[in-house]
């Protein structure tokens, strides 16, 4: 008898394919947002400004998990985190890219009780 990997569990279960996902996913969005302003001739707004619209949250206070955390506030329980883009950084092959980021807006968490 011999035993087969599954190859779904195994692409899914490695953070790097994950995180290739979410790339590949924001791409994606940020492509359409992008030729959807170039026709409007809004070319101007970047592309975390257009997702900022298409997510609504244009006037939303938006932070990581780390930088609510840091606040004393915790994200509630089923809270999912919005795909932006992060600041431009070096790979160790020197290689220039832009992370994806995830953001919470602040109706998305809570603030412990101090006292």
């Amino acid at each position: 008898m011999t035993t087969t990997i599954n190859k779904v569990n195994t692409l899914t279960s490695n953070p790097t394919s994950k995180m290739h996902d979410y790339r590949a996913h924001l791409r994606t969005i940020t492509d359409g947002l992008v030729e959807m302003a170039k026709a409007a001739g809004r070319s101007q707004y970047t592309c975390n400004q257009l997702l900022r619209e298409c997510y609504n949250l244009v006037d939303a206070e938006l932070k990581t998990y780390d930088q609510w955390k840091e606040e004393g506030a915790y994200v509630r329980r089923g809270q999912h985190a919005y795909l932006f883009w992060g600041s431009p950084v070096i790979n160790e092959r020197g290689v220039r890219y832009c992370p994806v980021e995830f953001r919470f807006c602040r109706e998305q968490v809570r603030f412990t009780q101090q006292g």
